[in-house]
């Protein structure tokens, strides 16, 4: 959530995942998928600023901050083998996931 300022000095949280549009009319207007519209002391940068900040804060607490800034390897998707059974003549799944996800180099 992110503290913005409505114009009368209130100052309200906001949970910015409900922002749809934000407007510089030339108040800065933040009109939410509620429906809802804010008007704001803050600027336009000053709230993308914000938010920005928010979201880097949620993925550093993940343990996440890095992890967006390289791009993603494409995976490629590979069917276990039939042919692999263990001792009960059961479908092998010692390391399915790693056969099924495999991760080009």
């Amino acid at each position: 959530m992110i503290v913005v300022t409505r114009l009368n000095r209130q100052e309200v949280a906001l949970n910015c995942d409900l922002i749809e549009i934000i407007e510089a009319l030339p108040d800065t207007t933040l009109r939410l998928v509620t429906g809802k519209i804010l008007v704001v002391r803050e600027s336009l940068p000053e709230v993308l600023e914000k938010i920005r900040a928010w979201r880097s804060a949620v993925l550093k607490g993940a343990g996440l901050d890095g992890a967006l800034a390289a791009p993603l390897a494409a995976a490629v998707l590979v069917p276990l083998q039939q042919a692999e059974h263990d001792e009960d003549d059961e479908p092998c799944r010692a390391g399915a996931l790693d056969r099924f996800l495999e991760i080009p180099a």
